[in-house]
């Protein structure tokens, strides 16, 4: 079902993030609960996931370790990842390769280390859950099991955080598609207001909103004034400029509630729903006011443009926007009939009612 106003995909993102807490990509996961539970359970002052720089960027489990240590034990325990099983270093001093390590003759004074191979269900590594110590120590075969245990939790963890992070930038996507679609489908990609297609497919729904609470419901059709000129004087970019600061100035002072239509080149239509026919002559005429305001600049030379206006209201034995628009129409051209930069109001009735001018509107939105 379509909705109104479009989706905004900034919106989306924000309300897919806030549903699944995860409110940055770059906010780090924080598992050092379960490096501190391997720590109790094996007797290891030092517990922490050794991982590869892509998991290190937004996961995190560590225990016993302080900030300015942090990058100095991930590069010690980096060589770590060329095993592929649990290992044991009872005295890393008497090791060649790790006895002159910045780790092991400086702090945080590495003795003991060790490590069980962290990976994803299909054995591909991602890191290493290391124990390290600051005394000579062995592990017994029962707490190398415990290790590989403990490697297992943080390797599920990670595998589950990551697929969740996959999945919901699956769905920012998937909504981001769904809103590029929709903005193709319902507006004009050079307003960005309502196509004709749309606009008439939300206006009946205003109508029937409308005639069910007893509301009353304006229409105004306004189109450019000597527009062709504009396009043969100045050029067609020009032209397109026009078009788009007079749409963006109409949808700024219009409210979010009421619908904005490209009808078709210069020509734009406006549906108010629950305003009245005073209130919409007024809004008529501050449009187009605002209008004579923009100052446009080309080639040929600065230039000023000015819009003609026609206002109906739905009367309560219409079931359509079809009549409401036709007379607006009406009235649009009897604006323009009788000089232009004018607002004209046409009543129901029959064919030939009286428009009405709005010199008085006019006066009244000049007061206010």
């Amino acid at each position: 079902m379509l909705s109104y106003p479009p989706p905004r995909f900034e919106q989306q993102k924000s309300e897919v993030l806030q549903r699944y807490r995860i409110l940055k990509s770059e906010d780090i996961h924080n598992a050092d609960h379960i490096a501190r539970a391997a720590s109790l359970a094996l007797g290891a002052p030092i517990v922490m996931a050794a991982l590869n720089e892509r998991y290190r960027n937004w996961y995190r489990a560590s225990h016993g370790v302080s900030e300015d240590q942090f990058d100095c034990l991930q590069t010690f325990c980096a060589p770590a990842s060329l095993s592929d099983e649990a290992f044991t270093i009872a005295d890393a001093r008497l090791e060649p390769y790790f006895a002159r390590q910045p780790a092991v003759i400086g702090a945080p004074h590495v003795v003991f280390f060790a490590g069980a191979p962290l990976h994803d269900p299909d054995r591909k590594r991602f890191g290493t859950l290391c124990l390290i110590g600051s005394q000579p120590r062995t592990l017994t075969l029962e707490e190398i099991i415990l290790l590989k245990n403990m490697a297992h939790i943080v390797s599920q963890d990670i595998c589950v955080c990551s697929a969740g992070r996959y999945a919901v930038q699956d769905l920012i996507n998937a909504e981001e598609d769904r809103c590029a679609l929709y903005d193709l489908a319902v507006t004009d990609p050079l307003t960005k207001a309502l196509n004709r297609r749309a606009f008439f497919r939300f206006a009946e729904r205003e109508v029937q909103r409308a005639q069910r609470h007893n509301h009353p419901l304006s229409v105004l059709m306004f189109d450019i004034d000597h527009f062709k000129r504009v396009n043969d004087v100045h050029g067609h970019a020009v032209g397109d400029e026009v078009i788009l600061r007079l749409s963006r100035l109409v949808a700024d002072t219009i409210r979010d509630t009421d619908l904005l239509g490209r009808l078709g080149g210069e020509e734009f239509g406006l549906i108010l729903p629950e305003t009245g026919i005073e209130a919409a002559l007024l809004l008529a005429n501050r449009l187009r006011e605002a209008a004579r305001g923009l100052s446009f600049k080309s080639a040929e030379g600065s230039f000023n443009v000015s819009i003609s206006m026609g206002v109906s209201q739905l009367e309560s034995a219409e079931s359509d926007i079809s009549a409401s628009l036709d007379r607006a129409d009406k009235a649009l051209y009897r604006a323009k009939r009788l000089g232009r930069d004018r607002a004209e109001l046409m009543p129901a009735g029959p064919e030939g009612a009286q428009i009405i001018p709005l010199p008085l509107a006019r006066r009244a939105a000049g007061a206010a």
